[in-house]
């Protein structure tokens, strides 16, 4: 019952702050927002809702790569399901924390224990990390002078969100690497830090972390092995990003919004900006925080334009993911208890 509340209360949020967030954004452009959304063109509506559901299949696809190492007869359905209930737990939950274990939860019941079920997911981290680093960076790279013209409030959020994530990756990789660098974390990092409020019990933290950096080294071990494998969740996490980042451009066009053609890299990049700094925003769904940089980064269409077309990226980019995932809950057979 306890938990059935906060999932209610966190989607009381979530929707509290989206409004604010957009009624903030909108100001006196509300009749105009609202006459600009209700006249979207179906067409581009359609193929929004086409890609997005292309992107979690694409992302039942990865799981389903690396299942079928431990279990060779789960299929791309199983895959669709856990991905999408992981989805709307992480959606509900906040730093998206109750995602992984709704999934542990559905493996278990397609299949796969709990210990083998959690190196799954480990290995679709390792592998949607290294493309979302090495993805932004190409975008930063081959646009950098689009970047740079826009001035210091965009560039900068490029920096930070960039280093931030690039930082943490980089430890990770290296703690997993490195047991001497783990021990100096645990040994140093941590001990400072538990001296602070940000950590309240050091032998307990010491034990996660090191926990984590062995699970991890062990993930890192099987994926050298199945070069394979990696390769192809590399890909469909390269094509999942590539659809998540261009729901602005195509917002844009349902909305009658002239973007040229050229502008699509650009729109790449600017969405994936968002993505690496929501990863850091501890409230569900990011909300607040993901409406307040969109607003910022692509303010350039004007505030009326800029409005209209996150309502529609924030409904396609993430309400749509919890819409689905909430059917998929309730309808699929593997989110049920097996005594059910």
């Amino acid at each position: 019952m306890k938990t059935k509340k906060s999932y209610i209360l966190n989607i009381a949020l979530i929707l509290v702050i989206s409004g604010i967030s957009l009624y903030l954004s909108v100001g006196s452009e509300v009749s105009t927002v609202f006459k600009t959304i209700t006249t979207a063109h179906p067409f581009w509506l359609f193929i929004l809702c086409f890609i997005m559901f292309m992107y979690y299949v694409f992302d039942g696809l990865a799981t389903m790569i690396f299942a079928r190492l431990y279990k060779k007869d789960f299929t791309l359905k199983e895959g669709f399901v856990n991905g999408l209930v992981g989805t709307l737990f992480s959606g509900l939950t906040p730093s998206s924390s109750g995602g992984q274990f709704a999934q542990v939860f559905v493996f278990n019941n397609q299949g796969i224990s709990p210990a083998i079920s959690t190196s799954i997911l480990l290995m679709c981290f390792i592998s949607y990390q290294i493309v979302i680093m090495g993805f932004t960076a190409v975008i930063m790279i081959v646009d950098s002078a689009y970047f740079l013209d826009k001035g210091v409030g965009v560039s900068s959020m490029a920096a930070v969100g960039f280093l931030i994530n690039a930082v943490v990756t980089l430890l990770l990789f290296a703690g997993a690497k490195s047991k001497k660098f783990q021990n100096f974390i645990v040994d140093k990092v941590v001990y400072l830090l538990s001296k602070t409020p940000l950590i309240k019990d050091y032998e307990s933290t010491c034990f996660r972390i090191q926990n984590y950096f062995g699970e991890f080294r062990e993930q890192m071990k099987v994926l050298q092995k199945n070069k394979k494998a990696l390769l192809q969740t590399v890909l469909c996490n390269i094509v999942k990003l590539t659809i998540i980042y261009s729901t602005p451009f195509f917002s844009c066009l349902a909305l009658g919004i002239k973007v040229p053609v050229t502008l699509f890299v650009q729109f790449l990049g600017l969405a994936s900006i968002i993505n690496l700094i929501n990863t850091f925003l501890p409230i569900p769904g990011a909300s607040g925080g993901s409406e307040g940089c969109y607003m910022i980064l692509f303010g350039f269409l004007g505030r009326a334009n800029a409005s209209s077309s996150m309502f529609l990226w924030r409904f396609f980019s993430f309400y749509f993911g919890l819409i689905l995932g909430m059917i998929t809950f309730i309808v699929a057979k593997d989110t049920k208890r097996k005594d059910d």
